[in-house]
């Protein structure tokens, strides 16, 4: 018996040496006293749905099955509610492949940005004469198009400002995200909610799914989110969106294996880096707003403590900003 609401289902194949293969999964959410009934298809090794009347055969039968099924860990229940509390069936519609399932190795819009960049570098080197007519053929083909793919809002964080900016915008809003998050929240049928729901539901694909498709997504809305400076004056904003994302952050870091820290967190230092210019825009952010996520932070570097890593404060990193500026400031000359 399962609590009613949004579980993850998973399940691997074995191979000939009793190996498990790829990771499979599926999202449902449960509705109370419902019977979900799934049959192994060994052609393509996944679990499929069965028709209606096979679905009633096994719910009349239901309690011939207790023998085999194994207990729901309830302890880990409000941990997994806590891991998904933003997470909607709505959301799982619009951003999950067909019927909720997807693998290890389901890919997402973010692999056709990786290859439209790879694509242009092979164009210049063949423009160059450096590349033969088969990588010519592979620059001209067009991208695989496919329903199986996770469909996560697009985030161009290296295209944070209007079409139309001055100069000026361009400069300001390449380094503070705040344009770039407002537009996406407009965009989201439920703004702050959507945000946070695909912010956990990436973590659960990465962590849960073993598919790290669910990485960049989350890296990005991390940096879309903490990279917003001048969203820090909004106090509606930061109490709906900085504090609990801030939350949710620290509920996944509580779940990630020490491994998984040292191998993917820890990796281009990115997490470090992105949380640093939180707290130096809450130590610069002008008016009283941002001020309540200073325990929010104090909480975060206490857990980030037992993790071996060090996020200084407000005043300790703008120092190091004041020294790195000196260093590298303009000097005058008299001639």
């Amino acid at each position: 018996m399962l609590p009613p609401g949004i579980h993850y289902v998973h399940y691997s194949a074995l191979n000939g040496e009793k190996q498990p293969g790829m990771r499979c999964g599926f999202f449902y959410n449960f509705e109370a006293r419902e019977v979900a009934v799934r049959r192994w298809c060994t052609e393509s090794e996944e679990l499929i749905a069965v028709n209606a009347t096979d679905s009633e055969r096994v719910r009349l039968g239901i309690r011939d099955l207790d023998k085999g099924l194994g207990a729901y860990q309830l302890d880990s229940y409000s941990r997994w509610q806590q891991l998904t509390s933003y997470i909607t069936p709505e959301l799982l519609q619009r951003v999950l492949p067909p019927q909720g399932c997807f693998t290890s190795a389901t890919g997402s819009a973010y692999e056709d940005e990786e290859m439209a960049t790879v694509r242009r570098q092979l164009r210049q080197r063949a423009e160059r004469g450096e590349l033969d007519a088969n990588v010519q053929a592979i620059i001209d083909s067009e991208p695989t198009q496919s329903n199986d793919r996770f469909q996560f809002t697009h985030v161009n964080i290296r295209h944070s400002f209007p079409v139309d900016a001055a100069p000026d915008q361009i400069h300001r809003y390449s380094q503070d995200k705040t344009w770039l998050l407002r537009t996406l929240l407009d965009q989201w049928p439920n703004g702050v909610i959507d945000l946070l729901g695909e912010f956990q539901l990436s973590f659960i694909v990465i962590l849960a799914g073993q598919n790290f498709t669910g990485i960049e997504h989350w890296k990005r809305l991390l940096h879309l989110v903490l990279g917003s400076a001048e969203a820090l004056t909004d106090e509606q904003l930061v109490g709906q969106l900085f504090v609990p994302l801030l939350s949710v952050l620290m509920i996944q870091l509580r779940e990630c294996p020490r491994e998984f820290i040292a191998s993917v967190l820890e990796q281009d230092n990115f997490v470090a880096e992105i949380l640093q210019m939180l707290v130096l825009n809450v130590y610069e952010c002008e008016g009283n707003a941002a001020q309540v996520l200073v325990p929010e932070l104090d909480k975060l570097r206490r857990l980030l403590a037992t993790f071996g890593w060090t996020l200084p404060d407000g005043r300790q990193l703008q120092e190091a900003a004041d020294v790195e500026e000196g260093e590298y400031a303009p000097q005058i000359v008299d001639i």
